[in-house]
């Protein structure tokens, strides 16, 4: 890791601010910077630019662990479901931005249900962890209740946002669209639906396909009407420029013809282009340099024949476990009959590994169905699927088999092999761990024989993955020991900072530091000298947006610096005792309900000991929980800024979800619409009988935030603070049939 150096940042938001000048500068990495304002209606969904000029020294290259723009902070209310992740909206475009030039980066953000007025910072940042000092810009999103328009829509599917092209390629894209206006759309008569190139209005586009109505005008809607609150499809076509590949920006405006404009009704496609393959052959049409001619169907063949034409993916995926995949493709009819009802359909998944091969997604309208299309397409005909599956959850190599029907008929040429290499472990469900001990029925101290059980676990949390394979660690409270193999090889004093570094080349991790030197082919541990103390990355930089000058980077009893072959990554891992790991979660804030933290921290503490004696999640990069995706943990800050927090840790030690005696899987999220989920609704399978959809009376009105399934946040805050309930039974309405446990000693 290398530090963070200062930078100012630009900043335009809907709007374009002036630039102001700038002082001279001589950092490697500098911008300029101003702050912004956006004005949005409740739940409305927005398109946010910011633009950065580069006044340092060194150019800017863009991507995910290059240059990007940050969310100040883990989660914003804000986030948009097409962001990278929840706290990375966008990288920089262009891919290479020189030293006096202008970069710019847009997202779409949504705007909370509730009015009011929300703070917002962004900042640049070479990687996730090499925060660019000095570049917090904020950003007021003023949330207003919305208008009711005539004519008014709003995006439901923003996954066809991105088009993947090959060169010369037809591409169907169907765009869901609710109608929040106070008119009904047509698809035909004086004010039918229909889109317009837009940003400059009225261009010809470089993606004209034969169906446009003009150079300009494209899209109808497939439904002959859409009253007010319903969902519409907007059918669009695009064919790809024959040679100019590259990325572009299709800008659209939806219109009802010579009436108006349709309020939030702009949509900006991103469109790749890319070489034509040999798995996606293009339609032969009359403007086509050389037309691939399809062989005929066989005279022996079934009346139900498809050729493969267009496929978005080339050879294979390499995902991590659980991950959705997306999927285009088209078939040609190569039989005689015509296919009024077409649908894909699952044939397996090799090797079958039970709920770890689940393959699954929820926008299926079956267990074996993925995806139906009530569309006809004549012989010779080219039609069009998209669908979604979701990654096997277990790492391994596997090949999923896919088979159009036609009329619930198999159609010959139509099965479809795609071979998956799941990277990393996701959730995989697996048979409940028994928990012997006493059932807690009231507050600690607990009555019955403490000594049967078993100490209190160790947690292994992967912290952050280094971009440079190093770490320097000092102690602040303490000195600290260097452990090698079980053995001390040397002892740190108080705030002298050590190094400690993974040489790939050579296969080796240094030691480097005044007090020690060292090498050695396995890895290093770094321990505070009372096992208990925080321990300071000093080259790690976490901020927190509310805390001016805070720095989330201090970790209690040991750290270690570990090469993981499996995923070529080096991780920073803080390993300390179970309970001291909750006090350093932030899943809640420390002024909620004391109930409700008692309630989300069993849960928590429930979740966490589940991977502890699974050992399987992260296996191959030696860790149990990832400080980030899988449950928010910020260390000993997180701990100091929390007395209470710490407090409900205390007063709830050990105890976890059980079912039936055994320990329970606790899934939780931040707010549901009123109910939540039943398991089977969103993962498949059998489920668990004490994950079953509950109402939620606190969240009735509101908008799902999240997958739906377990503890619903929201509504366990509003039962602690409003209805008085206490934690056991805030999990026990969300569990149903649970008991509390005690796991530990």
């Amino acid at each position: 890791m290398s530090r963070g150096l200062k930078i100012l940042v630009l900043i335009f938001v809907s709007s374009l601010f002036c630039i102001k000048p700038a002082a001279a500068v001589t950092l490697p990495y500098a911008a300029e910077v101003t702050s912004g304002a956006v004005t949005m209606a409740t739940d409305q969904i927005k398109l946010v630019t910011l633009k950065f000029k580069n006044v340092g020294t060194k150019t800017w290259i863009a991507g995910q662990d290059k240059v990007a723009v940050y969310l100040y902070g883990s989660s914003s209310v804000l986030s948009h479901t097409t962001w990278l992740r929840k706290d990375l909206p966008a990288v920089i475009e262009p891919a290479s931005v020189p030293p006096g030039q202008m970069a710019s980066a847009s997202f779409y953000v949504k705007a909370p249900s509730t009015v009011g007025e929300y703070q917002e910072r962004f900042l640049l940042s070479y990687g996730s962890n090499l925060w660019i000092k000095g570049s917090v810009v904020p950003v007021t999103f003023t949330v207003t209740k919305p208008a009711l328009y005539n004519y008014q829509a709003e995006l439901v599917d923003k996954s066809v946002l991105a088009v993947k092209m090959q060169s010369g390629v037809q591409t169907t894209v169907d765009v869901k669209l609710k109608n929040t206006g106070k008119k009904t759309w047509y698809s035909t008569g004086a004010n039918f639906i229909s889109f317009y190139t837009w940003n400059p209005k009225y261009r010809t586009s470089v993606f004209k396909d034969a169906s446009w109505k003009s150079s300009s005008q494209t899209g109808t809607l497939v439904e002959k009407e859409v009253p007010s609150g319903q969902v519409g499809t907007v059918r669009v076509k695009f064919t790809a420029p024959a040679t100019a590949l590259g990325r572009y920006e299709e800008a659209l405006a939806l219109a009802a013809e010579d009436m108006a404009w349709i309020r939030d009704g702009e949509l900006t496609f991103v469109i790749t282009v890319e070489a034509k393959t040999q798995t996606a052959t293009p339609v032969a049409t009359s403007t086509m340099a050389n037309p691939v001619v399809v062989p005929a169907p066989s005279a022996a063949g079934s009346s139900y024949q498809a050729t493969l034409l267009l496929n978005s993916f080339r050879e294979s995926f390499r995902v991590v476990g659980n991950e959705r995949i997306a999927i285009t493709q088209g078939f040609k009819n190569a039989g005689t009959l015509v296919w009024n009802v077409r649908s894909i359909k699952l044939l397996s998944v090799a090797p079958s590994l039970g709920a770890a091969s689940d393959v699954y997604d929820g926008s299926w309208p079956s267990r074996t169905e993925v995806v139906r299309v009530a569309a006809p397409i004549a012989p010779g005909e080219l039609g069009f699927v998209n669908y979604t599956f979701k990654a096997p959850a277990k790492s391994g190599n596997y090949v999923i088999k896919f088979q159009l029907t036609a009329d619930e008929q198999s159609i010959e040429g139509g099965e479809v092999e795609i071979p998956v290499t799941v990277t990393a472990d996701g959730y995989v469900s697996s048979v409940p761990i028994p928990v012997d001990g006493p059932v807690v029925t009231g507050p600690l101290p607990l009555t019955g024989d403490l000594a049967t059980l078993p100490a209190e676990p160790i947690m292994r949390v992967g912290v952050f993955e280094t971009t440079d394979d190093t770490m320097l660690v000092r102690g602040i409270q303490g000195g600290m020991k260097v452990v090698n193999n079980g053995e001390v090889v040397c002892h740190i004093p108080q705030n002298q900072e050590v190094t400690v570094r993974y040489v790939r080349a050579s296969a080796v991790y240094k030691v480097s530091g005044t007090s020690c030197t060292s090498q050695s082919t396995t890895w290093y541990v770094l321990e505070a000298e009372d096992g208990l103390a925080p321990l300071e990355i000093t080259d790690f930089n976490r901020p927190i947006d509310w805390l001016p000058g805070s720095n989330d980077n201090k970790f209690r009893a040991k750290l270690e610096l570990r090469f993981t072959p499996a995923t070529d990554k080096v991780w920073v891992i803080n390993e300390l005792l179970l309970e001291q790991y909750l006090y350093g979660i932030a899943e809640t804030s420390d002024v909620s309900p004391l109930e409700y933290q008692k309630a989300l921290l069993a849960a928590a503490r429930t979740y966490a000991l589940y991977h502890v004696n699974r050992g399987t999640k992260h296996a191959n990069e030696f860790f149990h929980v990832d400080a980030k995706y899988d449950q928010v943990y910020r260390g000993y800050g997180q701990e100091a800024r929390s007395p209470n927090i710490v407090q409900g840790v205390k007063q709830t030690f050990g105890q976890i979800v059980t079912y039936d005696g055994k320990l329970a899987i606790t899934p939780y999220f931040s707010r549901s619409d009123g109910r939540t989920r039943n398991w089977t609704e969103v993962w498949g399978g059998s489920g668990f009988p004490w994950l079953v959809s509950v109402p939620v009376t606190w969240d009735e009105g509101q908008t799902l935030w999240g997958h739906g399934v377990g503890l619903s946040a929201r509504g366990a805050l509003y039962m602690a603070s409003k209805d008085g309930a206490t934690y056991d039974t805030i999990l026990k309405h969300f569990y149903r049939g649970i008991e509390l446990r005690q796991a530990y000693k």
